[in-house]
């Protein structure tokens, strides 16, 4: 299956629902470009890759990476529960 997609002037990308729908993702998608060619996938979101991202937050509020993990869990815990309602 193969998909043309025009990029706006702001380098904007809509993706269309039948891809959507044959990668299964609802906000997040992995693009890598090898020989000038891209390929597009459902991003990983595994812990493992975006423990990373707290390494910063943790050494500014010099709190372990494992618990900024589990701060921002609880955070979004309490906001996606509030959605609910």
């Amino acid at each position: 299956m193969e998909f043309i997609l025009k990029v706006s002037s702001k380098g904007q990308v809509v993706l269309p629902k039948k891809l959507r729908d044959s990668l299964k993702v609802k906000e997040l998608v992995s693009i890598e470009i090898k020989d000038d060619t891209g390929i597009v996938r459902k991003a990983d979101l595994s812990s493992e890759r975006l423990a990373g991202c707290f390494k910063g937050y943790a050494a500014k509020k010099k709190v372990t990476t494992k618990k900024a993990i589990a701060r921002a869990t609880e955070i979004v815990a309490h906001e996606t529960a509030g959605k609910g309602r």
